[in-house]
């Protein structure tokens, strides 16, 4: 078994597309406001609108996104428009991490793993 792809659910998707556009994820398939896919290595990322989705918008999941350079991600972050609630936490051999909430109010972490 693995992973197809994790989406969020808004109700302006097209709006948080835009969130996700300006911190460097491009758009690999649009379908208006029902269907947005970005285009990752692995398993797809995706927003979809509330007439596609299957459940409404909430804030129970929380997407991790592999990135290289922290700090940098976490600025174009905090720039288009989310909201830094964690800082970096060094988790020391394991890497580190940050927390955000996008412009809708996702729980979103970024992760960096340990230069070898």
């Amino acid at each position: 078994m693995k992973i197809k792809h994790t989406y969020l659910t808004a109700s302006n998707p097209e709006a948080l597309a835009q969130f996700y556009r300006e911190i460097g994820m491009p758009v690999r398939f649009a379908d208006g406001e029902r269907w947005i896919q970005f285009a990752t290595d692995g398993a797809a990322f995706c927003i979809a609108g509330l007439e596609e989705s299957a459940v409404q918008p909430s804030s129970n999941a929380v997407v991790v996104f592999e990135v290289e350079g922290l700090e940098a991600v976490l600025a174009k972050a905090v720039d288009a428009g989310g909201t830094n609630i964690s800082g970096i936490r060094d988790m020391g051999s394991h890497g580190r991490t940050a927390q955000i909430r996008d412009p809708q109010n996702n729980l979103i972490q970024f992760f960096e793993r340990v230069k070898a």
